[in-house]
């Protein structure tokens, strides 16, 4: 390593990201952070104490990537805050697969870091009481989950349209469901 370049806790995780994102989450231990960022072990351990505060920090980072994805469906117009984390959740799976995997396929993750504000969001739009919205959720999660894998995989296998309709035919599938006897808001 150059005398007078210093690794930075930012550097470590981008370095770790992209080896997750490149290599899998099997890849990333010291050794290869430390060939990766062209340096010894130790300004990882000093930087991060163990292995397992590189992890911690790169859930961290996972997550504000993941949010990252939501923000930019929030921002477009023409959709709502709850069809927008539905797509940012496959958007990040789609473009960032090592992440995904480590955050959401490896048991080290929460099911959604963002659960409570999707089932608030859920009751404000849709008017649903809290217990209908979070059995709601549970089954749009599953179709969600399903779409996420598929592309994390094979990222060409649907475009952002065929993903968009395939999430409104199944919202609409499973409002019905729910609330028979509600009037169809989409086909007003």
């Amino acid at each position: 390593m150059p005398k007078n370049r210093r690794v930075t806790e930012g550097m470590v995780l981008e370095a770790a990201a992209e080896l997750v994102r490149r290599e899998g989450v099997e890849a990333l231990n010291v050794r290869s952070l430390a060939k990766a960022l062209d340096c010894s072990t130790q300004p990882i351990y000093s930087l991060f104490k163990n292995m397992e505060g590189v992890w911690r920090a790169l859930m961290a980072e996972a997550k504000l990537r993941y949010r990252s994805h939501i923000d930019a469906y929030l921002k477009q117009d023409g959709r709502n805050t709850y069809e927008a984390y539905g797509m940012g959740f496959v958007s990040f799976a789609k473009e960032e697969q090592g992440l995904f995997r480590y955050l959401f396929l490896t048991g080290r993750g929460t099911p959604d870091p963002f659960l409570d504000d999707i089932e608030a969001e859920m009751m404000t739009l849709y008017h649903m009481p809290e217990e209908t919205a979070a059995a709601f959720h549970a089954d749009m999660a599953v179709f969600s989950f399903g779409l996420a894998v598929l592309v994390n995989k094979q990222a060409d296998a649907l475009s952002e349209r065929q993903i968009a309709d395939a999430f409104k035919r199944q919202f609409y599938a499973l409002y019905a469901y729910y609330f028979p006897n509600r009037e169809r808001f989409w086909e007003k």
